[in-house]
């Protein structure tokens, strides 16, 4: 019996939830890299400030901004990322620019409301997802479990991940996010490619 409950704690421990704002936090960290990309029209490859990690991808429809966390638990580790978009008509404009990132900012809450639900009583409330269990064996043992949670109403691009794993190795970066290249910094952006002044 003392064996049953330990594993369920443990499970209960490995499977928690983004902590509570986590996500929104995340989105803030994008909204606050494409106004500096919208300001400057380039991507320095600086990380602002108080966000972790972040990767910038173009796209014929825009830019698609993803920022990233990775935290050790007992047993393993969680990563929570939180991926979202604006086309360059709207990052050479700055009133579009504040609309699109209260439009994040709007569709981050919506995505962690929708995350806590799943991950305490399995239900997705108004947004759909998609969770794969990986099992490693050989010189790494261990399992991954990655969730992809996102809003299907024709919006914004505005997904998020949320994974854990019990392996020891370092988790790789959310590779489901991304879809092309990432930028390399000092690329310079033409903002104006979409017949908008600034």
């Amino acid at each position: 019996m003392p064996h049953r409950i330990l594993i369920l704690l443990l499970c209960l421990m490995a499977c928690r939830p983004a902590a509570a704002g986590e996500i929104r936090n995340l989105a803030d960290c994008t909204t606050r890299l494409f106004r500096e990309i919208g300001k400057s029209g380039k991507w320095t490859g600086k990380t602002p400030a108080g966000c972790p990690r972040v990767s910038v991808e173009q796209r014929p429809e825009g830019l698609f901004i993803t920022a990233w966390s990775i935290e050790p638990i007992d047993g393993g580790w969680t990563r929570t990322a939180f991926s979202g978009a604006m086309g360059l008509a709207e990052l050479s404009s700055k009133k579009e620019l504040n609309a699109a990132s209260s439009d994040i900012a709007a569709r981050a809450a919506r995505l962690e409301r929708c995350l806590d639900s799943i991950t305490t009583v399995n239900d997705p409330l108004e947004c759909r997802d998609r969770a794969v269990k990986n099992y490693l064996a050989g010189e790494i043992t261990g399992t991954e479990t990655t969730r992809l949670v996102w809003l299907e109403d024709n919006g914004r691009h505005a997904v998020l991940e949320y994974a854990f794993g019990t392996a020891s190795v370092t988790p790789t970066p959310p590779v489901d996010l991304f879809s092309g290249t990432p930028l390399l910094p000092g690329v310079i952006i033409d903002l104006h490619r979409a017949g908008r002044k600034r």
